[in-house]
């Protein structure tokens, strides 16, 4: 039985906290440091063939449990990168950007970065996802509502990311082999789950390419 191809690559970029501790660093440091590695993974990706590359850069439990200062990190460290390297980015790939989740509510200084990331980006029909402030049983939740007072069609239609393609692989770095928050539980059925020891930060090209490589070699049954 043939393998099938990525389509879509959804990321959990775990571990960053860990990789700065581990060097002396600041857990800032660690937040720059992960954000950084978002370009090369992204060309990594569309280099293969996968259309959809999405990353979940935390949930709202993340931004309201976490010290102050660590927020203001991970929040800078994604702004920063939004409003200078993410546009040139989405040109050279002509990817388009989306974000979803309650950004408005726990994050609302990013909105304006996301809008100039998203005004930039690519016409083409690859696309880079930033899932921030999401929780996928908020999403469910919001979901059903829309169903239930007929805003929406159906209950996959009235997902953040119902217009997206099924998630083939689901990669999760820094040792962790768990799901978090309810990652995409719609989208995630018939994933593929790869789990890495690295941290993020330390995932190589090379290390990406392999996983997805083994991943587009394996078949997948849909219960066949």
């Amino acid at each position: 039985m043939s393998g099938t191809p990525v389509t879509h690559l959804a990321i959990i970029p775990d571990g960053n906290r860990r990789w700065a501790r581990a060097r002396g660093l600041s857990v800032q440091d660690g937040h720059r440091a992960g954000v950084a590695a978002i370009d090369n993974a992204i060309r990594a990706a569309f280099d293969v063939g996968v259309e959809v590359v999405t990353f979940w850069w935390g949930s709202p439990a993340n931004l309201t449990q976490r010290a102050p200062d660590e927020v203001r990190g991970i929040v800078g460290a994604l702004q920063e990168w939004l409003e200078s390297r993410a546009p040139q980015l989405l040109q050279e790939t002509q990817a388009r950007f989306e974000a979803h989740g309650r950004i408005e509510a726990l994050c609302p200084s990013l909105l304006p970065a996301i809008a100039h990331a998203t005004e930039r980006s690519g016409s083409g029909p690859r696309r880079v996802v930033l899932l921030m402030a999401y929780d996928g049983r908020d999403e469910l939740r919001e979901a059903a509502a829309a169903l239930a007072g007929g805003r929406a069609e159906s209950l996959e239609a009235g997902l953040w990311t119902g217009h997206l393609p099924d998630v083939d692989l689901l990669l999760r770095s820094g040792g962790s082999a768990h799901l978090s928050a309810g990652f995409m539980l719609w989208r995630i059925a018939e994933a593929r789950l790869a789990f890495l020891d690295e941290p993020w930060p330390a995932v190589t090209t090379e290390l990406l390419r392999r996983e997805l490589e083994h991943a587009t070699g394996q078949a997948r049954r849909y219960g066949r």
